[in-house]
């Protein structure tokens, strides 16, 4: 197991096995596999995997060092777009906040996109505004600027 692996697993509270042959190990349909890699690793492992199966899988990262892989139109905006279908609401309607690269198609789509201050620097280049860091309760400066009335 490496760092990212273990550091999600604390993170998520979420036991690791090691198993010697995964395919035939797993007892249910997966919807998404998460790969890990130092970030300078992941990147190109990244475009790798888009290249070579990008026409069949929606591949990105979520963080430097998670790459995503999920069925082909699975992301954020895609799924945000659905909920609203439903809902009867509008893009436009919408206030998007994320800080990692899988946040991007939902911040892009939203009618104000976000970036939290803890962001990668090409997501907070994707969004209309940018907030304190997650650490620092950005949502609530959102809230503030956005959504509670101005006296």
């Amino acid at each position: 197991m490496d760092e990212y692996i273990e550091l999600e697993s604390r993170i998520n509270t979420m036991p690791c096995k090691k198993v010697q042959n995964f395919p035939q190990y797993k007892e249910y349909s997966l919807n998404k596999c998460l790969m890990t890699a130092p970030p300078e690793k992941a990147q190109q492992y990244e475009k790798q995997l888009q290249e070579m199966y990008g026409d069949v899988l929606s591949i990105y990262r979520s963080e430097p060092f998670f790459i995503e892989i999920m069925p082909k139109n699975v992301d954020k905006a895609r799924s945000l777009d659905r909920m609203l279908e439903t809902v009867g609401l509008t893009r436009e309607n919408t206030i998007c906040c994320g800080d990692g690269f899988n946040d991007m198609t939902m911040i892009q789509y939203a009618g104000v996109g976000v970036a939290m201050a803890n962001a990668q620097e090409e997501v907070k280049k994707s969004a209309d505004f940018i907030t304190k860091s997650n650490d620092e309760d950005g949502i609530v400066t959102v809230i503030d600027k956005f959504i509670l009335p101005k006296e």
